[in-house]
């Protein structure tokens, strides 16, 4: 495994930080309730976690691929469904922007950069 700079491990340990205050009190009556994390999804965008795949002009920039495995890893670590969400999101977005058109995005991709930038995460 890649040493990550001590941004990146910043940006992983966010996220570590969010998963052991937020997701792990109350997965377990989640996934038991079989109930949508409207909440958890929520507080992951506002973290900037959906998008950290994009590319400009969608979003400033990707981050590294260390910083997505680790901020992966994390989410997997608390719930795999939240690990699951954002890849599911990562693999629609990259395959919206390979084949469509530019109206499109933009109706897909509206309102980038998200609340918090990714930028901030290489």
């Amino acid at each position: 495994m890649a040493t990550l700079s001590p941004e990146v491990a910043g940006v992983v340990k966010t996220v570590r930080e969010w998963v052991d205050a937020e997701v792990r009190p109350v997965v377990r009556e989640l996934e038991h309730a079989n109930e949508y994390p409207e909440k958890l999804i929520e507080q992951m965008k506002e973290l900037g976690i959906f998008g950290l795949a994009i590319p400009e002009p969608y979003d400033e920039a990707p981050v590294s691929i260390p910083c997505y495995v680790g901020i992966t890893e994390e989410l997997a670590r608390g719930w795999m469904s939240l690990a699951g969400a954002m890849g599911g999101h990562t693999v629609v977005s990259k395959l919206l922007l390979a084949f469509v058109t530019e109206e499109p995005k933009d109706r897909f991709f509206p309102g980038w950069p998200p609340a918090r930038s990714a930028r901030q995460w290489h």
